[in-house]
């Protein structure tokens, strides 16, 4: 198995050159399931192999490309007769997700066929050299270089869904919709996550901008309303009203509502309970007196 990986280090606020590397792989070598920080990019330059994201499985080869996105579970094998060998570059930054998703990357499960020929290549391979010069304009190299590739990449292969915004809206409705039905049932943000395929920054950055809140908070706040209900309003233990919302066990749920309410469950619903009998019984009396009353103005 041949291998060569070089890091390296920037601070740059838009976008970063982390590492780079090559890799010939033998037959059957598989990475994954993992989940990455940042995006790295690979280039099959010869054989063949799986990748595999969002549930779905893609054969892919020689000419193709293939993103492990930051934050979204991936997988990937070599093939066994023809193990691929590939070329990989990994980048982080405040852009990504926005030059990303106006590629056809992101709507086409992160993979691209037959790039060879394209500007976007030349690019990405002059990255593997930048990262070992000496040079001591180099990292302002790097950064044009980036730029330059991602301004190719997205004139080479643009987004084809036409309205950005409305399409925007879809993944975060999609997200809001699946958090409201599936909230119940022990899930978490990244389950969302696979669910829309998106990274979470940008997940949060349109869930927040259409509704104002973010993905984990709309989630508690679902969980922690219905939780106040059956706290008042049924006679279930803890651990069923635990359960009935979604957490993994009522030492999580007792710990998240008293993060929010400053009080335990069971207290919470001892005093509450208390201040519904006072009321009650208020109530009663109020009741009693006005019926007490008009009967003795008719006498």
């Amino acid at each position: 198995m041949l291998f060569s990986y070089s890091e390296y280090y920037q601070t740059f606020q838009d976008i970063n050159l982390d590492f780079t590397g090559n890799e010939a792989l033998v037959k059957g070598k598989a990475f994954g399931p993992s989940i990455r920080e940042n995006f790295v990019i690979h280039y099959i330059t010869s054989g063949r192999g799986y990748f595999e994201i969002n549930n779905q499985r893609m054969i892919l080869k020689k000419g193709d490309i293939f993103v492990l996105p930051a934050e979204i579970e991936t997988y990937y094998q070599a093939d066994f007769e023809q193990p691929w060998s590939y070329i990989w570059i990994g980048i982080s930054g405040n852009t990504l997700v926005e030059f990303f998703y106006r590629t056809q990357l992101s709507e086409n499960n992160w993979i691209l066929r037959n790039v060879e020929d394209s500007i976007f290549l030349i690019y990405f391979m002059q990255l593997q050299k930048l990262i070992h010069n000496d040079k001591p304009t180099k990292d302002i190299e790097i950064q044009i270089n980036l730029f330059s590739m991602f301004k190719s990449l997205i004139m080479e292969y643009p987004r084809l869904t036409a309205n950005k915004q409305n399409q925007a809206e879809k993944y975060a409705e999609s997200a809001h919709h699946f958090i409201t039905t599936n909230y119940s049932k022990k899930i978490k943000i990244k389950d969302v996550l696979n669910h829309v395929a998106l990274s979470r920054s940008y997940l949060f950055t349109i869930f927040k901008n259409k509704y104002g809140i973010s993905p984990q908070h709309y989630l508690l706040n679902l969980r922690m309303n219905q939780a106040i209900s059956l706290l008042l309003n049924s006679d279930y233990s803890i651990q069923m009203i635990s359960n009935a919302i979604g957490f993994s066990d009522s030492l999580a749920f007792s710990s998240a509502f008293k993060k929010r309410y400053s009080i335990s469950p069971t207290k919470f619903r001892a005093e509450n309970r208390k201040n519904l009998l006072i009321e009650t019984k208020t109530s009663i009396n109020r009741i009693k007196k006005d019926v007490h009353d008009r009967h003795h103005e008719h006498h």
